[in-house]
């Protein structure tokens, strides 16, 4: 088995480093380039802009009827009531979609057309996501959003300004009503809601760091952590701007209910780094990435993080003692951001160059790990230069929402994207905004997209409160 992985990473490699743009416009003029994707029959109106365009008449015809829709200055705006009604009359069926307009240049008549293919399968209703300068040196007004995916209301879970501009990370999902949220600072703590009850836990200890990235159980009772001690540098060269590492780190699991934490001998101790894990959908395997030490900064081009797995007894809440090596990283490789489909059946990571923090690295892609035949798909359908990262899946593992620097090589933006039963992609699109031309207007990334189908319980006036006036928790260490 791992001679077999070797020779497919060999052979992803090659797709790696040949392969450096995929990104691919049958519609130029049109933004957001919503041709010829597959669409979830839930999804919010997908509102686009035509360049150079005045009036626009939008035909589009399916198996249950022909509808039209008109846009005025080059702006096509969906009603949402009208929007759902034919999505969902149309569900499995390949829409014909053709676009005509008037050219405001040389008022010639134009038109274009494409497809769009309504999924039968829902994308969950809600999505979060980080908005935050993209730059290293700027940290006021990191704010924490709530998007309803068939809408575009959306809601703050968190705003920093209102809590002395701490660092606010990592909100993520169970998708069964188990959530948390890290406030650094001060005051912070991680914000735990557990099926509506909320709590702020301080989860260092005197044997442990603070927990980072992690994942929770499918049933919410433990989360899985990395304790990393995090840093950065500025690199010298003019087309790198800079890289985050680990000084160290090692993985704990916390146990909810009791509010304890555990490590394991196999994954402390100076040799190794241990940090993205996940919990398998039947809670019974950890995967993680793992790299030998090195002394950093001035060795971070050969840290090369392996996708590695141990066991865990969701009974007693430990970890194992043996850690397994599944797919080696070798050279020019480097694994991160493990997420496993709630199915059972896919591993999704992020494989660049080397480290660990691929949102600055331009040859960022992610991969698809068949979990039952162990065969991995470098996601040729999926993947453009520019920086793929932080993806997440949905409830029922058929869609994936990762964010993109693709369009400008700076900005991440929330781009989503099918996954058939047998690993089959869809063509990604940009997540539909009310007026598109507000990813052009705005100075913010999107990043940390997280997929889960029951509303948070909380805003941001919640999040400061808890920040500024709710005592932590502190959780134990078990030995």
């Amino acid at each position: 088995m791992r001679n077999r992985f070797i020779l497919l990473l060999a052979f992803a490699t090659v797709v790696l480093t040949g392969c450096s743009d995929r990104k691919t416009d049958s519609f130029s003029g049109l933004f957001p380039d919503y041709s010829d994707v597959t669409i979830p029959f839930n999804i919010a109106p997908l509102n686009f802009r035509v360049g150079n365009a005045g009036g626009i008449l939008v035909t589009v015809k399916g198996e249950s009827g022909e509808y039209s829709f008109k846009g005025s200055k080059g702006l096509v705006k969906f009603p949402l009531k009208k929007w759902h009604g034919m999505l969902e009359s149309e569900k499995g069926n390949v829409l014909s979609v053709t676009v005509k307009w008037r050219d405001r240049t040389d008022h010639s008549d134009r038109s274009e057309s494409f497809s769009w293919t309504v999924a039968t399968d829902p994308i969950d209703k809600y999505l979060s996501y980080r908005l935050i300068e993209p730059a290293y040196e700027v940290w006021k007004g990191i704010q924490i959003e709530q998007r309803d995916m068939e809408s575009f209301k959306s809601v703050l879970l968190g705003d920093n300004r209102n809590a002395d501009y701490c660092c606010m990370n990592c909100h993520t999902s169970n998708r069964n009503g188990t959530t948390f949220m890290h406030l650094r600072g001060a005051k912070g703590g991680t914000i735990l809601n557990r099926n509506g009850k909320l709590t702020k836990l301080n989860t260092r200890t005197d044997y442990t760091g603070n927990t980072v990235y992690g994942d929770i159980s499918a049933d919410g009772r433990y989360g899985v952590f990395t304790t990393a001690d995090i840093t950065f540098a500025i690199h010298s060269q003019a087309d790198k701007r800079m890289e985050v590492y680990d000084r160290r780190s090692d993985l704990v699991v916390v146990d909810f209910d009791n509010l304890t934490v555990t490590e394991s001998p196999a994954t402390t101790g100076s040799e190794f780094q241990e940090t993205f894990p996940c919990f398998s959908a039947d809670g019974k395997t950890i995967f993680f990435c793992r790299a030998e030490r090195h002394e950093q900064p001035d060795s971070i081009a050969q840290m090369h993080y392996d996708i590695a797995v141990m066991p865990f007894d969701p009974e007693t809440g430990t970890m194992g003692d043996r850690v397994i090596t599944i797919v080696p990283a070798g050279q020019n490789l480097s694994f991160s951001h493990l997420k496993a489909s709630p199915d059972g059946h896919w591993l999704m990571v992020i494989a660049a160059e080397y480290g660990t923090f691929p949102v600055w690295h331009k040859e960022s892609e992610l991969w698809l790990i068949d979990l039952k035949t162990r065969d991995i798909d470098v996601l040729p359908g999926i993947n453009a230069y520019g920086a793929d990262t932080y993806h997440s899946w949905s409830a029922n593992s058929r869609w994936v929402v990762f964010a993109s620097k693709r369009d400008d090589l700076v900005y991440g933006r929330p781009y989503v994207a099918y996954i058939g039963p047998d690993g089959e992609t869809g063509k990604p699109f940009l997540l539909p905004q009310k007026d598109p031309d507000k990813y052009n207007m705005m100075l913010k990334s999107f990043n940390l997209p997280e997929l889960y189908p029951i509303s948070e319980v909380y805003n941001a006036r919640t999040a400061a409160a808890f920040y500024n006036d709710v005592e932590t928790e502190q959780v134990q260490y078990k030995p």
